[in-house]
This record gives structure tokens, C-alpha cells and sequence, in this order.
């Protein structure tokens, strides 16, 4: 199963304004959540999250549209989960 992931899902990572976070967290919600770092910028914060491979370039797009900046892709060569 972890292979499995790892060839369906890449890491995303990305910079957005806090105010912006409500509308991350619907457009890349992940597999259980994301992950949400504050920056050393006052009010912007590091959104990192597992998204469908497939999805990434159409993901990316809508990313830039509601603020997001800095997106980087991550391939993922496995993963634990249950």
C-alpha cells in the first residue's frame, strides 16, 4: 500500500497568507489533513500536503489563484500510513 501511495501522491508545498487558509484547506485538503507552519513573514504561513499526482499541474493553477506562492512539488519515493 505505501508504494501504492507513493506513485499516486506528491507532496505540495506552498506559501499563502493566514486569511487565506479556510480556502487552502478546501482546494488541498490531503489525505488527512494538511500540514500548516507559520513563516518568519507576519501572517503568511507553509501549507504542505499530499495531492493526486494527476491533479498536480490543474492543483498548482488554482493554488495561484486564491494567493498561494513559493509552490514546490516533492515526488514521493514511500510513505507509511495506515
Amino acid at each position: 500500500m505505501s508504494l501504492i501511495a507513493a506513485q499516486k501522491y506528491v507532496l505540495c508545498t506552498y506559501n499563502i497568507e493566514r486569511a487565506s487558509l479556510s480556502n487552502a484547506v478546501k482546494l488541498t485538503p490531503g489525505r488527512r489533513a494538511p500540514t500548516v507552519n507559520s513563516l518568519e513573514e507576519e501572517g503568511w504561513i507553509a501549507v504542505n500536503v499530499m495531492i493526486e499526482r494527476k491533479s498536480m499541474a490543474t492543483i498548482m493553477d488554482q493554488i495561484v489563484e486564491i494567493g498561494g506562492r513559493d509552490i514546490l512539488i516533492t515526488k514521493i519515493e514511500n510513505s507509511r500510513g495506515v
